[in-house]
């Protein structure tokens, strides 16, 4: 049996296209792959689709599915590009301090932008007083604090239609990823795409912040917040 795994299904928008991938830890490779057309309106032949490779794959490896990550392919990546203040009075830039203004942002735009699922936080760069750095400074000081974020989105919707897919099959939806930012992180343009998903699950990029769910405010809970700061 092989436990070592990590299974994605990717959804390719422009070429209606659905992509099985299972990883394997120990060999580091993509070991099973399959496609097939997906669309709209034709729910009974994708859930067919869907629930055959699933078989296939349990069979194969002797393994149950029940948690997959979910992957978004477009022609363009959606975000929302906002950039704060913190004013910290010559003091040291605090870890708490920092994550409680993002969290706080975050939750301000679920709020104004009921229609979308943000999947993703990157910190572009930041600038304390006139020095600027491409992560968060923490320990230095400074009197402002400039942080430029990027939130990256998929449409609720969309991503509804597949969780009440693949929950038909008792499968959970493990990790949203958006398949475009997920490519950007490839050191080889031709890697597979399961490569890239692994690398947003290993929080390879520094710079992505750790998406909390938005009811969750109690304190203990932002030591969690970002891997940014580990």
């Amino acid at each position: 049996m092989i436990n070592n795994t990590e299974i994605f299904l990717n959804v390719n928008i422009s070429k209606n296209e659905l992509s099985f991938f299972v990883y394997e830890f120990l060999k580091k490779k993509t070991i099973y792959t399959k496609n097939f057309n997906f669309s709209i309106g034709y729910e009974n032949e994708n859930e067919d689709n869907l629930r055959n490779t699933i078989l296939d794959i349990e069979k194969k490896f002797n393994l149950r599915v029940n948690k997959i990550n979910l992957m978004i392919e477009r022609d363009y990546s959606t975000s929302i590009d906002l950039t704060f203040k913190k004013n910290f009075e010559n003091k040291n830039i605090e870890k708490k301090s920092v994550q409680f203004l993002i969290q706080d942002l975050r939750i301000q735009l679920i709020k104004n932008n009921p229609d979308k699922k943000f999947v993703h936080i990157l910190i572009k760069k930041c600038l304390a007083d006139s020095e600027e750095f491409y992560n968060i400074p923490i320990g230095i000081k400074c009197r402002n604090l400039i942080i430029e974020t990027s939130f990256i989105y998929l449409s609720k919707d969309f991503i509804k239609n597949f969780e009440s897919l693949l929950s038909k099959n008792q499968i959970e939806i493990n990790k949203i990823i958006c398949a475009n930012y997920a490519k950007s992180l490839l050191d080889v343009e031709f890697d597979e795409l399961s490569v890239a998903g692994m690398k947003v699950i290993n929080t390879s990029n520094l710079n992505e912040v750790h998406i909390l769910p938005k009811e969750v405010t109690k304190p203990g809970y932002f030591e969690r917040l970002f891997n940014i700061f580990s």
